[in-house]
């Protein structure tokens, strides 16, 4: 895939404090801003209608506490498989939820890893208000935000899979079917 124009442009945008960006993922459009930003996060937030915190993070190469998230980002990444793992140094504390956890996500889509590569982990949430449906077309998009990497329509899909990366529980079923997690999480 070759790179949309507005790539450029909201790599630049994302250097700046507080800015907030809508670029594709694997499973639909995301907002995002760079995760060691707090105040990307409280924007974010503030878009969405929804306290601050709890918000997933992309990144390349993250630190994984435990040998089971190891064996599942071993198994799974990169694609839609979400670890809840403690929240590292260099990631905003309004990023995390109340207990200092952040979910972690390796990108597939060329335009998230081509973000990340450039500006460092960067969150990621669905580009909608809480409680309406996330979006697929730009046009959607309910609200402004500082750039937008608009590369068409994406295909209906499922959200990613959600694993808490310590005791291997599914929080929320996904693109990879439970059944999967369970078998890589039993073979050891």
């Amino acid at each position: 895939m070759a790179s949309p124009p507005d790539l450029e442009k909201a790599i630049g945008v994302l250097r700046r404090p507080g800015a907030v960006v809508l670029y594709p993922t694997e499973t639909l459009y995301g907002l995002g801003g760079r995760a060691g930003d707090a105040s990307s996060a409280e924007r974010i937030a503030a878009l969405k209608g929804r306290n601050p915190g709890g918000l997933l993070i992309l990144d390349l190469a993250p630190p994984l506490p435990s040998d089971l998230a190891r064996r599942l980002a071993r198994a799974f990444w990169p694609g839609p498989l979400s670890l809840v793992v403690p929240r590292w140094p260099g990631i905003a504390a309004g990023v995390a939820g109340p207990d200092d956890s952040v979910g972690v996500r390796m990108p597939v889509h060329p335009v998230a890893v081509a973000l990340v590569s450039a500006v460092g982990p960067i969150t990621s949430t669905s580009a909608n208000r809480t409680g309406e449906p996330p979006i697929r077309e730009v046009r959607d998009l309910g609200f402004s935000v500082d750039a937008i990497v608009d590369v068409g329509t994406l295909p209906a899909s499922a959200p990613s899979t959600v694993v808490c990366g310590r005791t291997g529980r599914i929080l929320r079923e996904g693109a990879i079917p439970a059944s999967a997690i369970r078998d890589v999480l039993e073979r050891g």
